[in-house]
């Protein structure tokens, strides 16, 4: 493909379609369009959604098909905007670099200044609604909670972490697919957070109803193998894979509890 390729999102929610305000400095600052923006060179138009909302709106899109597309011919050439209908979020939408964002509904959004190939893409969206937005998140709600959950860095139940005590969680870091498998200690040195796998074959260290912390709290067990880690640096002390370590975590205060930080 020749020229500029632009990716875009579209993504209803209880009948509002998510914009954001095009920045100052920009061509058609000011103006709202659907979110997005350049697909950089050997990066799919997938992934640069992707990329463009996690940068800009902090969330992860889990889910997209394309849509429609838009050829914009201009001074330096074409340029194609490819827009993507959104079927799975996690996370709330926020501005990160400082631009506005807005929920309109199909009254609203007709009155609003958009760029000019964004304009009819949101009058094929209220024609194919049937003169409304028609939503595009598949997952219910209670997997929507869930999904944000996994994506929000800070641990929950991490503000009541006593002393040993063993606490288990799962994330998803930004640009992965995949879920990761945490567990989150209390050791006489600071609480600490290793991913729940088995340096010796990876599995998680626990299975449903097995303690992960020996009684006096020093060591993590992986009963699978009989392995013990010490707690404070993920050591394997004894066991198959003596000598090897769990892969720690890097974690920060965040509020009363504790996060993963996000490098």
């Amino acid at each position: 493909m020749t020229g500029l390729l632009v990716v875009g999102g579209i993504y209803v929610r209880d009948g509002r379609l998510l914009l954001a305000r095009r920045p100052e400095g920009r061509p058609h600052a000011g103006l709202w369009e659907l979110p997005g923006g350049k697909v950089e060179p050997g990066e799919s138009p997938r992934a640069a959604l992707g990329r463009e909302w996690r940068e800009e709106l902090g969330v992860e899109v889990l889910e997209a098909e394309p849509e429609t597309f838009v050829v914009e011919e201009r001074a330096d050439g074409p340029m194609t905007l490819l827009f993507f209908r959104v079927l799975g979020l996690a996370g709330e939408p926020r501005p990160l670099h400082g631009e506005a964002l807005r929920w309109s509904d199909a009254g609203e959004a007709l009155l609003l200044a958009t760029p000019p190939a964004d304009a009819p893409v949101l009058r094929r969206l209220l024609r194919d609604g049937g003169g409304r937005f028609a939503e595009t998140e598949r997952a219910p709600e209670d997997e929507r909670r869930a999904r944000s959950e996994e994506l929000d860095p800070r641990i929950a139940g991490s503000e009541a972490l006593g002393p040993a005590h063993a606490l288990r969680f799962r994330k998803r870091l930004p640009g992965r697919a995949e879920l990761l498998d945490g567990v989150l200690v209390a050791t006489a040195e600071g609480p600490r957070a290793f991913v729940n796998l088995c340096p010796h074959v990876p599995v998680p260290l626990d299975r449903p109803d097995e303690e992960l912390l020996s009684s006096d709290g020093r060591h993590l067990v992986c009963a699978r193998h009989g392995a013990l880690f010490l707690a404070t640096t993920g050591l394997c002390v004894s066991g198959p894979c003596e000598g090897e370590s769990l892969t720690p975590l890097p974690i920060a205060p965040s509020g009363a509890g504790w996060a993963l930080e996000r490098r």
